[in-house]
């Protein structure tokens, strides 16, 4: 016994940083493990889990735009509790993997900078400035870019090519590509490093790009993806599927700029993002030979990521978790740039993020008062109605849910016509108007009519009028007929079935 904790002992007095890294990362996450149903994409997707969980067809029975695998996690945790736990243990794995890019980066000419690079991860990636504690794809998708760049930048060292170490690694961005499509701007950047901007010539970049290391790269990214279409058509929910990854993201990306659904590269500054792309690019390639390659590596996967989180250009921080991983590398080249040409490249990219916030505007969410009310919560200061009281409309989403329970038996249903999902998990419920969850995809979507049919064959107890939620004619008719206003809770109408 006392030879094993010897063990122990030497094992993590050699691996104290790594030890403190994941003790930061819980000890920050703390408050998400008592925080209340309340953060709208947390509510959509465990909806989407829920559905999938009990054998509904993703796609063709419930919708929502993103790939599968958030939501089969959704599905797979019971509670949000344990969701939450989930994106966690993610992110403690995460931290470690990056904690060995980061050594593998700097070891060699300044390993204290492999401590300031995985403190800024783990900062960056979990306080809840960024929406760091919520569980979003942004941070479910990075941790396999990040093992795939391990083992990229790994390859560095071997003494000869081992085309499987290529094939694993665009199998791990694959698997990311199932949490969502901007993942695969960050796969392109280190592709580019590691095939075209390493090689010292064109001809040996191009003798890379057509050799079977890059093939199996390309091949093990995209086959994931794939398998899910091959997957969902033999299910029989394949045009839904396809619709939805294909037709409906592009139209995603141009909805926040034209208001629609009809994909417009030009409205939505798509061609001018993706021209600054392509010139940062080849300045970056015709510059590489003067600068240092990690310097060169970090800046190509910042810009790439960069492009993949404006994608949609939508002001939503957790966007920005996409950037993290290859910023925390950037950053402490501010420490340690010699050449103009580095500071160059810095400031170029400096630039580019601030003519980014100037566009885009990115929101930023409280952070020290978040963990002021769990403190004040866990030590009693506080009581849970108070503490509910903090979170947008929870104590709201609580009070009507617990009316609801109340009066329901286990066959009634509801449909809510708003923005928040909330009802439908406080009451483990799905949406009776169809497999549209919110208010704004039924009305991007255009899907009144379908809603409609939906409602007439399900017939709820209950519908729910969330204020705000936009007009529904169809909807305030058939209320007018068929139901009557049984009980208003803080501005949201319930009515209860004649």
């Amino acid at each position: 016994m006392m030879r094993w904790l010897k063990s122990l002992h030497n094992y993590c007095n050699k691996r104290e940083w790594i030890l403190f890294l994941i003790i930061l990362v819980l000890v920050l996450r703390l408050p998400s493990f008592i925080m209340p149903h309340y953060y709208g994409d947390e509510e959509i997707y465990f909806v989407m889990g829920r559905a999938w969980a009990n054998g509904l067809p993703l796609y063709k029975a419930m919708f929502d735009h993103k790939p599968p695998l958030i939501y089969i996690l959704a599905g797979i945790a019971p509670t949000m509790l344990s969701f939450r736990v989930v994106l966690a243990l993610v992110m403690i794995i995460h931290t470690v993997l990056f904690y060995k890019l980061a050594e593998l980066f700097w070891a060699k000419t300044r390993p204290f900078l492999t401590y300031v690079s995985s403190l800024i991860f783990v900062v960056l990636t979990t306080l809840p400035t960024f929406e760091g504690l919520t569980v979003n794809a942004e941070l479910l998708m990075m941790m396999p870019v990040t093992a795939a760049a391990v083992i990229l930048w790994k390859t560095q060292t071997d003494t000869r090519v081992r085309p499987y170490n290529f094939l694993f690694a665009g199998l791990l961005g694959g698997i990311a590509w199932l949490f969502k499509i901007p993942v695969a701007f960050d796969m392109m950047a280190l592709g580019l490093y590691f095939f075209v901007f390493k090689q010292k010539t064109i001809k040996e970049a191009v003798a890379w790009v057509l050799s079977w290391s890059f093939l199996a790269y390309a091949f093990a990214f995209v086959a994931p993806l794939a398998l899910t279409f091959v997957y969902y058509y033999l299910k029989g929910t394949g045009p839904d599927y396809l619709a939805t990854v294909v037709s409906v993201n592009l139209g995603y990306v141009s909805s926040w700029s034209t208001s629609t659904y009809t994909f417009n590269p030009l409205k939505s500054g798509l061609v001018v993002r993706g021209t600054i792309l392509l010139v940062c690019t080849f300045l970056l390639y015709v510059a590489r030979k003067k600068l240092d390659k990690r310097l060169v590596f970090a800046s190509l996967w910042v810009i790439f990521s960069l492009f993949g989180a404006l994608l949609s250009a939508r002001p939503y921080p957790h966007y920005l978790q996409e950037l993290m991983a290859p910023l925390a590398l950037l950053l402490p080249f501010i420490f340690v740039a010699e050449k103009v040409m580095s500071w160059i490249v810095i400031a170029v990219i400096v630039l580019l993020g601030g003519l980014t916030q100037y566009q885009i505007k990115f929101w930023g969410y409280p952070t020290i008062s978040v963990y002021k009310t769990y403190i004040e919560y866990v030590t009693g200061k506080i009581s849970w109605t108070t503490y509910l009281n903090r979170f947008d409309n929870a104590t709201r989403n609580y009070k009507i849910a617990s009316y609801l329970n109340e009066r329901m038996t286990e066959k009634d249903q509801i449909f809510n016509w708003g923005t928040d999902a909330t009802i439908y998990n406080l009451t483990n419920r799905l949406p009776s108007g169809g497999k549209y969850i919110v208010s704004f995809h039924i009305r991007d979507l255009n899907k009144y009519e379908y809603v409609m049919e939906q409602l007439e064959i399900n017939k709820p107890k209950y519908i729910l009028i969330q204020p705000g939620s936009g007009e529904f004619l169809a909807l305030t008719a058939l209320l007018d007929h068929q139901y009557a206003l049984a009980k208003v809770i803080d501005d949201v109408e319930i009515y209860i079935r004649l």
